[in-house]
């Protein structure tokens, strides 16, 4: 079987990000399998971290639709904007929401005043009290009014959402409903229970609960990128649990090198362990940077042998964690923090490194976080340090005996530091049978559109 597939994402390209790219993968190579992919996003999207490279990485012919998009982080960031010019004209730093320095050791963010800080908080919350789910509900209707004039003039067969944001769940939900379609629902992350998401107040955890639940009673499929996720949702679930899918995550081997030797960027003659992606937690790098300095205070002679170099966006929380290691008397000469980098160029570095570091801090629902990148990581073949806590993350590298996992305190941080520079390197590939290539991911996914738009075609015979 084969047909036409709305795929509502309001992430995608130009906006950049370890999150668009399972969206981006799916739409490449869904053509092999016989479905035309159309993408539905948004024009000029509110997002932080933009990768113009990325757009310029879309298969030929792709057709991307794209609505208005009226978000309210637009004013924020076009006032913030306003503020920096203000502050570098007076000569102050102009430290940012959401920026990271490329330069080896990072300054500090500027602290904010009293005032705009309570401005900051008071526009925060009033943005989650009117705009829900989330801001980009108010890119929904207009979402809506495209996706049907997309199907009048090219009919499609199924329509396929991907959150976050939840509100491209509504969208597609309306589309699908309007045009009498199947729609499939994927969530990239788990929406209640998200181990970084702020606590919802009462009103809002009562409205969750009940969207939720609509959203997945109402898709003929809902798919999630780990078993542990897809496991708490059948849990709250239970009667919907035989529509639940789990594709995972995975690498695209056209994106990486063909040869890269571990080690070929460094000129320093240091053993390099490479981190990439953001971090949005409060203490996943303080107890990785604790537990490095532990690792130092044992064994000396590596603050002259190891670099651990950073890749990716930084909270402003973790700018101000990583300003404090930084500095010559502590971590400094031992990391580096590029900030976010295009992803074709971030790939290079993490072919190039001698080790890949992924992060992940304990608590609630942590352990049904993978990240997607450490599928990539698989992908490169280069030995992973997973300081992650018992969770999919861990089960992953278990099934394919790779890699070195470590618990997420700053003692199993420097007992895996001591047997990762210890190992010997690596003479196999990580996954030799592409269990976690995005070609065989992509499949299952048309399979599972064949199957959903089959039971349909099936319900209007009968």
């Amino acid at each position: 079987m084969s047909g036409r597939v709305l795929v509502v994402a309001h992430h995608f390209p130009p906006v950049g990000g370890v999150g668009i790219l399972r969206t981006l993968k799916f739409v490449k190579y869904l053509p092999d399998s016989g479905w035309e992919p159309i993408v539905l996003t948004a024009r000029n999207p509110g997002a932080a971290i933009r990768d113009e490279d990325s757009e310029r990485t879309l298969p030929a012919g792709l057709r991307v639709e794209r609505a208005f998009s009226p978000e309210p982080t637009k004013v924020r960031r076009a006032l913030a904007r306003v503020a920096r010019r203000g502050r570098r004209a007076a000569g102050g730093s102009a430290g940012g929401e959401g920026a990271t320095t490329g330069a080896a050791v990072p300054t500090a963010p500027m602290r904010a005043g009293p005032w705009s800080s309570r401005l900051s908080a008071l526009w925060v919350a009033a943005i989650r009290a009117v705009f829900y789910p989330d801001e980009q509900v108010v890119w929904a209707p207009f979402a809506v009014r495209l996706g049907l004039s997309i199907h009048r003039d090219a009919p499609i067969d199924v329509v396929y959402s991907s959150s976050a944001p939840v509100s491209c769940h509504l969208a597609a939900a309306l589309i699908a409903k309007r045009a009498g379609l199947p729609w499939v629902a994927d969530f990239r992350d788990p929406w209640i229970g998200n181990a970084f998401a702020a606590r919802p107040g009462r009103l809002h955890a009562y409205l969750q609960k009940r969207v939720e639940r609509r959203i997945v009673h109402l898709a003929a499929r809902v798919v999630f990128p780990t078993p542990g996720v897809a496991e708490a949702y059948a849990t709250r679930y239970p009667g919907a649990a035989h529509r639940f899918v789990v594709i995972t995550n995975g690498y695209d081997r056209s994106d990486l090198p063909s040869e890269a030797s571990p080690g070929a960027a460094a000129a320093d003659g240091r053993f390099h362990l490479v981190y990439g992606g953001s971090i949005h937690g409060e203490r996943e790098l303080e107890t990785f940077l604790d537990g490095l300095e532990l690792f130092v205070a044992r064994r000396p002679e590596v603050r002259d042998r190891l670099a651990v170099d950073f890749i990716g966006w930084l909270s402003l929380h973790n700018q101000a964690v990583a300003a404090r290691y930084a500095t010559p008397d502590r971590l400094g000469p031992m990391l580096s923090f590029a900030g976010f980098l295009p992803h074709r160029e971030a790939v290079a570095r993490l072919a190039a490194a001698d080790a890949l570091l992924t992060v992940i801090g304990d608590g609630p629902n942590r352990g049904q976080i993978q990240g997607g990148k450490l599928t990539e990581y698989v992908g490169l073949d280069r030995p992973v340090l997973a300081v992650v806590p018992q969770g999919d993350a861990r089960a992953l590298l278990r099934e394919l005996d790779w890699g070195i996992s470590a618990d997420p305190t700053p003692a199993g941080v420097a007992e895996a530091l001591e047997r990762l520079l210890a190992a010997p390197r690596p003479t196999r590939r990580a996954d030799p049978e592409g269990r976690y290539d995005r070609v065989n991911l992509t499949r299952r996914l048309a399979a599972l559109l064949d199957d959903v738009v089959a039971e349909r075609t099936g319900r209007v015979g009968v």
